[in-house]
């Protein structure tokens, strides 16, 4: 069965009294990050299910979910990626 992308959810379950977070997705990014962290961190990252459809269950201490807001450049910063960009990519 292929699912649309609005129905390929990615759900954050926790609540306060466990330690751990649970993580159902179908975002591939994610899905990758997730196995990786299942091999380097077994006793800590485990796969709990598969619907079938693409979509993955992890389970993974909640202390690790982070929400990291965008950095803001100043004018001085930009300026100095601009010039990278430049020199990298050959545009003047």
């Amino acid at each position: 069965m292929k699912l649309t992308n609005y129905e390929k959810e990615s759900v954050f379950l926790f609540n306060e009294a466990d330690r751990t977070a649970s993580i159902y997705t179908h975002n591939a990014a994610l899905i990758r990050q997730l196995t990786t962290l299942c091999g380097s961190h077994p006793e800590q990252v485990k796969r709990t299910g598969d619907n079938g459809c693409g979509g993955l269950t992890f389970e993974l201490p909640k202390k690790w979910l982070k929400i990291v807001p965008p950095r803001v450049l100043s004018a001085a910063q930009k300026e100095v990626l601009e010039k990278m960009n430049r020199s990298r990519w050959g545009r003047e």
